[in-house]
């Protein structure tokens, strides 16, 4: 069975492989600085998240291999493809809520130094 290829895969691998960076960089950094910061590392698990993102990476990269960049799957690797996308999904919700509580934070008190 072939399918259109996607290329929200190819970004959802990038953001796995650089969320396996940041943790590994400044995870326990992000844990133990702030409560604010632990929001990254799902409220101080750097470890997990860690693990979470590369066995996505992992999966994703394999799964582009196997199927040709995403193109040609079968039903059992497209349920694969959807555990490796719920898992990039778990390890990047932290990240988001950051960056988005950051944005929030931005806009609701504006610049904090003149």
């Amino acid at each position: 069975m072939a399918s259109r290829p996607s290329i929200s895969l190819w970004f959802v691998m990038a953001a796995d492989l650089a969320t396996v960076v940041w943790m590994y960089t400044v995870g326990s950094w992000l844990d133990h600085t702030s409560k604010f910061t632990a929001t990254s590392t799902l409220g101080g698990h750097h470890i997990l998240v860690l693990v979470l993102a590369a066995l996505a990476f992992a999966t994703l990269a394999v799964l582009a291999l196997i199927t040709d960049g995403f193109t040609n799957t079968t039903p059992r690797l497209s349920l694969i493809k959807n555990l490796a996308c719920i898992l990039s999904v778990v390890a990047l919700t932290g990240l988001v809520a950051l960056i988005l509580a950051s944005l929030l934070s931005r806009i609701v008190f504006g610049r904090l130094r003149p």
